[in-house]
Order: C-alpha cells, then structure tokens, then sequence
C-alpha cells in the first residue's frame, strides 16, 4: 500500500483533519507513525462508538502503531461523570467491550495497545507540564476548548484541567496523531496552538462526524432512548432501530441513514435489503449513494431499511453479547 493509498484510507469518512498537508507528509516521511484516541470511560458504549472503532481500524490497516488511551483521570475530572472508586472496573469494562468489538469486526488488533492514563499522568514530570501550559492558557480559553466535552455550567477547576492534559497526552504518547470526534476539535486546535509554547511539536488531528441518535440530533450516552448500548439484547436493538427517526424521503438527521453511511458501508461495502416480492423484492445496494438517492425519492420504505440495520447490527453485537455473560460481575462493578 503506497503513501496515498494510506492517506485515502484514514481519510475517508472523515470530517476535518488538520491539516491534511501535514497527515500526507507523515505518510510519506514514516511507515509505521503513531496514533492514539483517547476514551474517558463514563456511561456505557452504544452503536455510535462503533465508528471511530472501525476507523482505528482503517489506522491499522494504513500501517499506523494505534495507542488506545482509556482516560481514567478525565472520567472522573468531568464533574465526576465516574465516581474514583468505580474508575478501575469501568476501565476494565471499557477495554473488553472494545476487545470485543475489534475481535467481531475481525480487525487485526497486532498493531494496538491499550494504556490508562493514570499510568503516566501522575508522574512528576506530567503535573510540571500542566502546571506549565496552565500558565499560558486562560481560563476563557480553556472552558471555549471544553465546551463540547465537558459539563460547563458552574464548573469546577477540573474542567479547566481537562484540556490541558488531553494536550499534553500527544506528548506523553509519544504519537503522531491524535483522532477524535468533531465535538473534540476545540481541544485539538489548542493542542495544536499551545504544545509548541512549551517546546513539544503539534501533532496531526483527524475527526471523525458525531453519529445522529435515534431521535434525531446527537446520539448521547445519557439519553436511552436515542441510543443503541453494546449490549442490548436482539430484540431491544430491533426494537429501538425500528423505533428510530427515519421520516420517509426525509435524509436530514436521520440516524439509520447516518449509521448505513459511516459504519455499515465503509465496514461491508454492502447492504442487502430483504423484502417480498409485493413491494419490489430484495435489492442490493453496493454503495451508500445509490441507497440515499433511492430513500430519498422514496423508493426504499424506512421499515425495509430498519429491518436490514437491525439485522446487520445484531450479527455484529452477538459476540459481543456472548462475551460479556461471562463478566455479570465485572458490569455490576462498573455501573452498580
């Protein structure tokens, strides 16, 4: 796989990358770069997290060292989005449950590692960093770059910290690149701003679009009923998809729509919709264009698509599902 071959990989289905220059540069200059994104685990995964998971694996595939950051230190920095007692089961939770869906997407995993960031962000070296760069940054700087991530409304002096450290983080995992979602981006721009203040380079920051939930608009952790957890059962993930937003002709925040075009068919390259023969019969659609066009003119029903959605997902969720009734203990230790 050539250099552009590479860039093409980790740029498609991509929102922004900045820059794009600098990310076709490294490609050319090293075969195996670093990459990492870092996950602070809070609630419980749903379906949206399943595309960046499948983005690592374009990372992989293009050659790159991929370092997943479970931030332990963040989860809890949120305002406490994860209590410090429950800051170790849900870390362990949320590295099998990512295990396992690598292990169902059959992704080659050879060229990834898991890290806490306890494990290096408690360090005397670390805290003088963030000592330092909080010198530079200021407090209306640092709450504009958390805003997308953080619980803002009388915040605490955490949330001033949590940028800070996700900055520092490129450093302190010696990468390349860091990934993340476009609601990350004001993060990563002060990344790209404030690390070389401190005499450390900028790194290349690749973002990836936000998944609409269910209900139309951003899927969210905290609201159950617009989004699909890792861990339903089939006939609840059947059940919600085919509750889902999804007006017929209608392709604007429409989460089955969003889902087929950033998941199933960069993942499949395919989608085959079952239906009887009294309403056109089964059709095959080899490109994502081709199924929005025919939804939007109204040639393809929202049930037909649903219907195809959830079987597609719930044949990706099984063995995940299978995984974890071995580990009841460890979920009722991470979400008691």
């Amino acid at each position: 796989m050539n250099s552009k071959e590479r860039f093409d990989l980790v740029a498609r289905n991509t929102a922004e990358i900045l820059t794009r220059e600098e990310l076709r540069k490294l490609l050319e200059e090293k075969k195996s770069p670093i990459a990492y994104v870092g996950y602070a685990p809070t609630g419980r995964l749903h379906a949206g997290h399943l595309i960046p998971i499948l983005k690592i694996g374009d990372f992989l595939k293009a050659g790159f060292k991929f370092k997943f950051l479970i931030a332990n230190l963040h989860a809890h920095l949120d305002d406490r989005k994860s209590p410090w007692h429950l800051l170790d089961a849900r870390s362990i939770y949320y590295e099998e449950i990512v295990k396992g869906v690598f292990e169902s997407l059959k992704i080659d995993t050879s060229g990834l590692g898991f890290i806490r960031g306890s494990d290096f962000q408690l360090t005397s070296e670390y805290i003088s960093d963030v000592l330092r760069m909080s010198t530079e940054l200021t407090t209306k700087r640092a709450l504009h770059s958390a805003s997308e991530v953080c619980r803002i409304e009388n915040p605490k002096v955490s949330t001033l910290i949590y940028p800070i450290m996700q900055a520092l983080d490129e450093q302190y995992l010696d990468v390349d690149v860091q990934y993340g979602g476009m609601d990350q981006r004001k993060i990563l721009v002060m990344a790209r701003e404030y690390l070389p203040k401190l005499s450390y380079k900028s790194r290349v920051e690749v973002m990836t679009p936000l998944l609409p939930g269910l209900t139309g608009g951003k899927m969210s952790a905290s609201d159950a009923k617009s989004k699909i957890d890792l861990l339903d059962d089939e006939k609840e993930v059947a059940r919600k998809v085919n509750s889902a937003y999804c007006k017929e002709g209608e392709v604007k925040d429409n989460g089955v729509l969003a889902f087929c075009e950033y998941f199933l068919f960069p993942y499949k390259g395919k989608l085959k919709i079952e239906r009887a023969k009294r309403f056109g019969g089964d059709i095959n659609y080899n490109n994502f264009s081709e199924l929005k066009k025919d939804f939007a003119v109204k040639k393809l029903h929202p049930m037909d698509l649903k219907q195809s959605v959830s079987r597609e997902l719930n044949t990706i969720l099984e063995p995940v599902r299978r995984k974890f009734e071995k580990k009841e203990k460890l979920l009722k230790e991470a979400y008691p």
